[in-house]
């Protein structure tokens, strides 16, 4: 056969181990063992049998030349080696050597004169399965990226000293000795694949854990955008909102009885709740923070109204979406004038995307916010929503008697907590009015 053939076919044949590669790393089990987490024996095992069928197929796929059967059967040795380690290389060396001796090389074990020669190939490729495996354990930094393939040469090529040794012992090393150039063809094509197998796989995997660690850094993110919420809410608030219900103690027991189940609520979903939560959950917490607002400018100064669509109300949407809105519009709004004002909030579907809307609506003179405000909790809602929805939106539209926010969410991102739930309500959506 003609060499540049035989290197074509050979090629051929080792670039099919990519597609192990990538399997190796769509199975559980071999996946632990590329990133080094495997401890189950199941893990072991998995890697043992499919390096014993890559050798089998590699042994399968052999071509002659100069009296050398040239096969990439010690790819899969090699790999289940490197995925299993000392114990898991040897006995896939053993099993994918006596594969090769008594199904695939007629000339030798029971179909052959020498029996002993076999004997000689599968201890031969037991050893080799075994030195691959420790040299993977006590130095793993061998079997990392370019370097496997000049650690799998060397090892290939001390088995062949090995071999030619006993052959000598024999005085059968002539025939032996004539093959030396398909041996080192066939010791590029093994070194070549498993090479391959693990800088692809390990390309793969650093590409998945790069994607999980994007993914993770955006839940931190989004994380600490809720802590820095709760922190705000946390002592100022609390102290303004233990003065109101102080005072009105004296003049309204029952008020006061409502403002403390109001203020009870408020916490309760502040500090424990989901990363989303249903739209209707939302309006909830800040009809409570709006309450407590209420009683602390006075019944007749801020009311409130909620118009929900009912198809929105299951909606998940990011956790305190709607409290730095309805904040912002009593502090600026409502409570930085001296007359009767509204806090309105909206949700309703628009075409393809959820639209919510918190207004504020003013009478009286201008007097000057009720505290000074740095413009962090829009700043941290735009933060947040651009983490986990990029196509969302929010903006501030001045209105004729105050300031509108709006929110919009493409449809399609949002998940109906209510699996019953299968599209917009015919039913005209209520208006409450606090």
């Amino acid at each position: 056969m003609d060499i540049r053939l035989l290197i074509i076919q050979i090629a051929e044949k080792i670039g099919l181990v990519a597609t192990a590669a990538l399997v190796s790393v769509l199975v559980p089990p071999l996946r632990n063992r590329l990133l080094g987490i495997g401890g189950q024996p199941r893990d072991r095992v998995v890697a043992m049998v499919l390096g014993f069928l890559l050798s089998m197929w590699g042994a399968k796929m052999g071509e002659w030349w100069l009296g050398i059967h040239v096969n990439v059967h010690a790819i899969g040795i090699l790999m289940a080696a490197v995925l299993g380690g000392a114990r898991v290389g040897a006995i896939t060396g053993l099993l994918g050597g006596l594969f090769y001796t008594y199904r695939v090389e007629p000339t030798l074990g029971v179909h052959g004169v020498e029996p002993i020669l076999g004997a000689i190939g599968v201890a031969v490729g037991t050893f080799q399965g075994w030195l691959a495996g420790v040299t993977a354990e006590r130095a793993p930094h061998l079997f990392q990226g370019w370097r496997t393939f000049g650690t799998a040469s060397a090892i290939q090529l001390l088995m062949l000293v090995a071999l030619t040794v006993a052959l000598s012992i024999r005085g059968d090393v002539a025939p032996f000795l004539h093959g030396w150039p398909a041996l080192g063809v066939q010791i590029v094509g093994n070194s070549a694949g498993i090479t391959i197998f693990v800088v692809v796989a390990r390309v793969v995997l650093s590409r998945e854990e790069g994607a999980v660690a994007l993914v993770e850094a955006k839940a931190a993110a989004d994380q600490l955008a809720l802590e820095a919420l709760r922190r705000r809410l946390e002592p100022h608030f609390l102290f303004n909102a233990l003065n109101t219900l102080r005072a009105t103690i004296r003049v309204d027991p029952r008020r006061a009885r409502e403002l403390v189940s109001d203020l009870s609520d408020l916490y309760r979903y502040l500090l424990n709740h989901p990363q989303d939560a249903p739209l209707q959950s939302e309006v909830e917490h800040a009809c409570a923070y709006l309450a407590i607002e209420r009683a602390r400018l006075g019944e007749e100064r801020l009311r409130v109204e909620t118009d929900i669509a009912p198809e929105t109300k299951t909606l998940q949407v990011p956790a305190l979406l709607l409290q730095p809105l309805v904040e912002n519009a009593v502090k600026h709004g409502v409570g930085a004038h001296d007359g009767e004002g509204i806090v309105r909030v909206i949700a309703r579907r628009q075409e393809d995307t959820l639209r919510i809307e918190v207004e504020d609506h003013c009478t009286g003179t201008h007097i000057g916010t009720l505290e000074d405000g740095t413009g962090i909790a829009l700043d941290t809602l735009r933060q947040r929503l651009a983490h986990r929805f990029p196509e969302a939106s929010i903006t501030l539209v001045p209105t004729d008697h105050g300031m509108r926010a709006c929110v919009t969410f493409p449809w399609s991102e949002l998940v109906d907590s209510d699996p019953s739930h299968d599209g917009p309500s015919d039913d005209p959506s209520a208006r409450d009015a606090a």
